[in-house]
């Protein structure tokens, strides 16, 4: 079955699905936010295809947006890892081969836990197997958790296994860490993008439409492609090593993340994305304005601060690009 992408459970039940299938038929279903798609989140959704392809049944992803944190608690701004675009890219990757995307809101999340599995999960999935994480809950105020799924899971009309993944560990600086979205953001708020990737199994990655900015790397020598993101970023500001991905190729990047202090002063709170590709010939191959740019951080370089003026910040950023180069000899992957 080709992968499918459906917006709520309400679309899903209009659409005309693969022959053989249709709402309401048996699947392997998994349940969460599945926000950035890490190791932990990849180990599961491993484990729910294995279950659906050994049923011959079709692996599916409920999951939602807005985030539900963004609608309960708008007060903690919570910011992705990543677009919805990735989101479904790696479920892709995997296997999955059905998302369903429910819009989530305030009234949603008042449903009880019996009405969520009843008209949420048993009624349009008919799951033969619900796979999900050792922490996974769900119905108003979270009052549904793991004990109450496999109490429910014989339900007339809608018995179903549960499987349980257990947290995926990785050892980080000498300690067993838990992968988890809570512990990415952490390490990228203070601009480890290096453990980012670790927990990712993949470099945290920003992208966007490449915009024209105020034009001053070109005038020092040094041009950048200042990008758009999809997303507000989540990671400390400073100077990183990147792979960039553009026109389909991989090249060196190196990124800075920030407020430009030294020609918009130390009060300025616009942030800027601005990439220097140190081996993009753009006299040969134009400009990129309006093309898409992804940015793969693979370390931090430096924290930004003020120069006294351009002959102070062109003199650092040089060593920075030979810095970030040696880097990203050793860092073989986007």
């Amino acid at each position: 079955m080709s992968f499918m992408s459906f917006d709520g459970v309400a679309d899903f039940a209009r659409s005309a699905l693969a022959p053989g299938f249709a709402y309401g038929s048996s699947t392997v279903l998994t349940i969460g936010n599945f926000d950035g798609v890490h190791r932990g989140h990849q180990e599961l959704l491993r484990r729910a295809v294995v279950r659906a392809r050994g049923l011959g049944v079709p692996a599916v992803v409920f999951t939602f947006e807005p985030h539900p944190v963004a609608v309960l608690r708008p007060d903690l701004k919570l910011r992705r890892l990543f677009d919805a675009d990735d989101r479904r890219e790696q479920l892709e990757k995997i296997g999955v081969d059905i998302l369903v995307v429910e819009p989530f809101s305030r009234r949603f999340s008042q449903l009880t836990p019996e009405k969520f599995l009843i008209e949420s999960v048993i009624r349009p999935f008919q799951p033969k197997a619900v796979v999900v994480g050792y922490d996974f809950s769900f119905g108003a105020n979270r009052a549904g958790g793991i004990d109450f799924l496999r109490a429910h899971a014989e339900a007339p009309g809608g018995a179903f296994d549960v499987e349980v993944v257990a947290p995926v560990t990785i050892d980080l600086g000498g300690n067993e860490t838990i992968v988890s979205s809570t512990r990415i953001r952490q390490a990228l708020a203070v601009g480890r993008a290096d453990e980012a990737k670790e927990l990712l199994g993949r470099a945290y990655v920003l992208r966007g439409i490449v915009k024209k900015g105020a034009g001053r790397g070109r005038t020092i020598g040094i041009p950048t492609a200042n990008i758009d993101p999809t997303i507000e970023p989540g990671l400390q500001t400073g100077v990183y090593a990147a792979w960039a991905l553009v026109r389909g190729q991989r090249m060196e990047a190196l990124v800075n993340v920030g407020v430009n202090p030294t020609f918009e002063g130390k009060d300025s709170v616009v942030l800027h994305i601005e990439a220097h590709l140190p081996k993009y010939d753009g006299t040969r191959n134009g400009d990129l304005y309006g093309e898409k740019l992804e940015l793969g951080f693979i370390q931090k370089i430096r924290a930004e601060r003020k120069f006294s003026g351009a002959e102070e910040l062109v003199a650092q950023i040089q060593k920075d690009i030979q810095q970030g180069l040696e880097i990203l000899k050793k860092e073989k992957t986007l």
